[in-house]
């Protein structure tokens, strides 16, 4: 999906400062629900829907919110306050009591950052949600800044613009350290403060903020499938593993002690070996976890805790304390000559709490631990990622006989049904994002958003692009593929075929050790190129293991992370070439694999060298290809994926007679 290299270049994850050069397709924000799948609780997604009636009364109560929000910048005496999307832990998603942003301006997409002012209103969106964030806000009310067009500035360089002497309020808990460092020095060089209030100003005006979330939090189970203990390791393991890292790398003396600080909740989640339901689609709680070389804190919502969690904890020695006092506690445990150890994602609130000059700012090494799938991960992934294919199989042959024989289906409507096949397969938790579902000039921008109350039918006579993926207890699923139901042109052909002709090359991809996701990038994109055809996100993004359907360490793309992180066996990558013609149609092909090592014919370098494991089991339809652009290797390899798709699928459809001819028709 959306392809979250996500990570802004040069910030840090799931930055407010999001790039211009966007490396992600991103899903709109939803309001979840409470829901539990077997073993595992989470979230079951409700897909939001504005009517046009909702959609005016929204537009009437936004005018009200930044009259109230401005009589609060006046009592604080702000210039301007900014309005990002994200909570204390920089998480990609954000539950509903941390949705400011779509709360005061109206956009529900997932990204932006607004910033308000006694006399403007700015949203500054990606090229992804100009088309959306111009049909919910108010116009009158706010000005849109399209990042990516000639001279419009990102939020964080268009502040530095304002009268000299003006003050900048953010909420210091919802700003990564990275971007606040370089923010605050940026503003100090312009003549500009820095304001952090006590509190957030948006929740002061915001009466009926929800409460945040404390759903149930599970073990995760060791090893789903043979009833062994041998997995991703036990926490205890990984605990001491961060110790012999932190000792290595900072080690204590009798002046001098050395912590180390999670507050990311992915990473929290994989380290504990445990799985919560406070965020949709992110089997995740909210937590920090502070380790040092004789102790751990989990600072953690007891109402999450039952006694097979606390016993848990405390078997691998953890102290559990109040969430809602971690950030009292936090700079308290880190004494006068200590050192505090995190990474880039920590919020600024945090480090100017404990002091900057106590902090030391590292590439996690949890997060790099928790991006090497071992092979008990990786056989969770090829299982959970078939039995996810056969549900594919028999939603798609189910859609092609609806479609085909003349019966209305809205974009809505596949996108419901195909998750009412993923439901009833063994270990389904949830959805691992929003359903992206669109056919025409909707699949034309890089992340649509189907809606009952837009009912596009899908037709014969234009692509149709479904993106979307679920969350497994032993795998999260992303995948993407686009179909035709008729005849495609000429155009929409040699579209699909160089984005097919992209996905190829890095399929079959074979490099040395030392190789980074932004060398394989060019692979995607050449055969666009040959045309003058480009798309504006990264090709690839890390998976988690029933976690984030976005990992930052690894991907494909021009990002910062991908820079530093070499592939190794064990990681996993999505592979999501693309071509979006606006107001026309849109394509994207997209699956996940893992880096094995490969054996070479030469194995130049006296050094490994490495290819990629192809998870996910979905036919890639012909109907779509211009054979004259394709070469001999590349048409053995699309006949080889398919008959590979077929024969691992059909025993998993057995007695499915419509999902059986669909895979040995394609």
């Amino acid at each position: 999906m959306g392809i979250l290299s996500c990570f802004a270049p040069l910030l840090g994850q799931a930055s407010s400062a999001a790039s211009v050069y966007s490396d992600s397709t991103l899903v709109g924000s939803v309001q979840p629900v409470k829901g539990e799948k077997g073993d595992g609780a989470g979230l079951n997604v409700v897909h939001h829907a504005v009517s046009p009636r909702d959609a005016s009364n929204r537009l009437n109560a936004t005018k009200a919110k930044l009259e109230a929000l401005r009589q609060e910048l006046d009592k604080e005496g702000l210039q301007a306050y900014i309005v990002p999307t994200a909570d204390a832990h920089q998480s990609e998603w954000v539950a509903p009591c941390d949705q400011r942003r779509h709360w005061l301006s109206g956009f529900t997409g997932s990204a932006g950052t607004a910033v308000v002012t006694p006399t403007a209103a700015h949203l500054f969106v990606d090229t992804r949600y100009w088309v959306q964030a111009g049909k919910e806000i108010d116009g009158d009310l706010w000005t849109l800044e399209k990042l990516g067009q000639k001279d419009v500035k990102n939020w964080n360089e268009w502040i530095l613009t304002l009268d000299k002497g003006s003050k900048i309020g953010i909420d210091a808990s919802l700003l990564d350290y990275q971007t606040g460092r370089k923010l605050s020095e940026q503003t100090g060089e312009h003549g500009l403060e820095l304001v952090f209030p006590q509190d957030n100003v948006v929740d002061r005006i915001w009466h009926d903020r929800p409460e945040r979330t404390h759903e149930p939090i599970n073990i995760h189970p060791l090893n789903l499938h043979s009833g062994g203990s041998e997995c991703s390791k036990p926490a205890a393991d990984k605990v001491a593993d961060l110790r012999t890292w932190l000792g290595e790398n900072y080690p204590s003396d009798a002046r001098t002690h050395s912590h180390y600080l999670l507050s990311s909740l992915n990473p929290i989640a994989w380290f504990l070996n445990l799985r919560g339901g406070d965020i949709a689609f992110d089997p995740v709680f909210y937590a920090y976890v502070l380790v040092s070389l004789d102790a751990i804190t989990v600072w953690i919502q007891s109402e999450s805790l039952d006694d097979k969690v606390i016993k848990a904890i405390k078997e691998f020695g953890g102290e559990i304390r109040d969430y809602a006092k971690a950030m009292d506690e936090i700079p308290n445990a880190v004494g006068e000559h200590d050192v505090l150890v995190t990474d880039g994602t920590v919020s600024w609130a945090v480090v100017d709490r404990v002091g900057q000059d106590k902090v030391k700012i590292v590439k996690s090494p949890v997060e790099t631990a928790q991006a090497i799938k071992n092979e008990v991960e990786i056989e969770g992934f090829r299982r959970a990622y078939l039995r996810d294919g056969a549900a594919w199989a028999r939603w798609q042959a189910w859609l092609e006989e609806r479609v085909l024989s003349g019966k209305e289906i809205t974009e809505w409507d596949a996108a419901e049904e195909l998750t009412k096949y993923r439901e009833p397969m063994e270990n389904f938790a949830s959805l691992a994002y929003e359903n992206i579902s669109a056919t025409g000039e909707n699949a034309g921008e890089s992340d649509p958003d189907p809606s009952p109350a837009r009912p596009i039918p899908l037709s014969t006579s234009t692509p149709y692009l479904n993106d979307s993926g679920a969350n497994y207890l032993d795998g999260t699923i992303d995948t993407t593929r686009t179909m035709h139901f008729g005849k495609p042109t000429a155009e929409q052909k040699r579209a699909f075929t160089r984005v097919l002709q992209g996905h190829i090359a890095v399929d079959r991809a074979v490099f040395p050790e030392g190789s980074t996701g932004d060398q394989l990038d060019t692979l995607a994109r050449a055969a666009l190129w040959s045309d003058g055809m480009n798309y504006g996100h990264g090709t690839g993004h890390g998976v988690g293991e029933y976690l984030s359907v976005h990992e930052s360490q690894v991907g494909i793309g021009h990002n910062l992370a991908y820079f530093n992180t070499p592939y190794v066996p064990g990681h996993i990558t999505s592979n999501e070439p693309g071509f979006y013609e606006e107001g026309s149609f849109g394509i994207r092909l997209e699956s996940v694999l893992v880096v094995k090592e490969v054996k070479t014919r030469r194995q130049y370098g006296d050094r490994p060298w490495y290819g990629f494991e192809r998870l996910t089991m979905v036919p890639i339809q012909t109907r779509m290809i211009d054979w004259t652009l394709m070469t001999q290797t590349e048409k053995e390899w699309i006949e080889d994926h398919n008959r590979t798709c077929e024969r691992k699928l059909l025993p998993l459809v057995k007695g499915d007679r419509r999902a059986e001819k669909w895979l040995k028709r394609q």
